[in-house]
């Protein structure tokens, strides 16, 4: 388990059980503990799931997570149906690893939005909303987010927890602020 989140599942007075503990479940358990339950981002909106098609733009940055989980957030930059790509469905690109692998073989994957919001449970799907947004805007962050799937998929051992992640990646795509990925 990373120092850092030992040392706060410590000042939260979580037991660990070594080193192969699931971070976030303990992290959620003490968030419970203190009646923390809904983690979801100010600046995020909640997307009914039966709205997705009508109410989802190119571009956006999407988070979804299982109903219920406060830790478990995944982000990824929608980019629409392209002509040609998997039957012309729906697409998301996104940062990601296996947990298995410690995520230290993390991609950039481009993958239908039905995957996306494959998760365990009811997932519960919103958009960040960004402050000046414009659909130019929108469409540089799909577009970046292609370039990026298309170039520089395998960004094997630069994922992290704090500073390399899907919100960071996600992120970047809309805002070109955020500097720790891929540094």
């Amino acid at each position: 388990m990373n120092s850092l989140m030992l040392l706060v599942a410590k000042i939260l007075g979580v037991k660990s059980e070594g080193a192969d503990s699931d971070v976030f479940a303990l992290m959620e358990g003490a968030m419970n503990g203190m009646g923390i339950h809904n983690l979801l981002p100010q600046s995020a909106r909640r997307v009914d799931i039966a709205e997705v098609a009508t109410e989802l733009l190119s571009g956006d940055q999407i988070l979804i997570r299982t109903a219920g989980s406060n830790e478990r957030f995944h982000h990824g930059i929608f980019v629409g149906p392209i002509s040609g790509v998997q039957g012309g469905k729906n697409l998301v690109v996104d940062f990601w690893g296996s947990q298995d692998a410690g995520k230290q073989e993390a991609k950039i994957r481009l993958r239908t939005l039905g995957k996306f919001m494959a998760v365990p449970g009811w997932p519960e799907l919103a958009v960040m909303c960004w402050d000046s947004d414009t659909p130019e805007l929108r469409e540089f962050s799909a577009a970046l987010a292609l370039g990026l799937h298309r170039d520089l998929q395998d960004c094997s051992g630069l994922y992290h927890l704090l500073g390399r992640n899907c919100d960071h990646f996600a992120t970047w795509c809309r805002t070109l602020r955020t500097r720790h990925i891929c540094s």
